[in-house]
């Protein structure tokens, strides 16, 4: 079975191929002081002692280790801003979703809009979890709301 594992401000996944069902969650984990393992999509602490079969099944598993119990996400649209607070192995496809709704854009206006870190053109990966983009030491996140297609006129 295949595990993917993300990391506190580290946009960078890791992939562990080839995983036996009995392996238990705490060896394929790193672990510091304060962290928390968390499966993607949940808010609840992982048992890192039970096995991947035990969590998983015999489907593929996501789980990001993580200080924080919520992350301060601050949304920017169009000279605006939401603040949204969710757990740190929530997908930014929610993220994205949460926003919309605070800032109450029709579907229409929000069809072509994507996630971008301040400052920057690349689009955020919709299946990423927001933790790895809070800082290292913060439970905080920015993240610009952008029109993928700008109307020109």
């Amino acid at each position: 079975m295949r595990i993917h594992t993300y990391s506190a401000a580290d946009s960078a996944v890791l992939t562990h191929s080839e995983v036996s069902p009995g392996t238990r969650m705490r060896e394929l984990l790193t672990l510091e002081a304060d962290d928390i393992a968390y499966r993607l999509d949940e808010e609840v602490e992982l048992d890192i002692d039970a096995t991947v079969a035990e969590i998983f099944g015999d489907k593929p598993g996501h789980v990001i280790v993580h200080p924080c119990r919520a992350i301060a996400v601050t949304v920017s649209y169009a000279g605006s801003q939401v603040r949204i607070t969710t757990a740190p192995s929530t997908r930014l496809k929610r993220v994205r979703a949460k926003a919309i709704a605070e800032f109450e854009l029709s579907d229409t206006d929000a069809a072509d809009l994507v996630l971008r870190l301040p400052g920057s053109t690349d689009d955020l990966p919709a299946t990423s979890p927001i933790g790895v983009y809070a800082p290292k030491g913060t439970c905080t996140a920015a993240l610009d709301l952008v029109h993928l297609v700008r109307p020109q006129g």
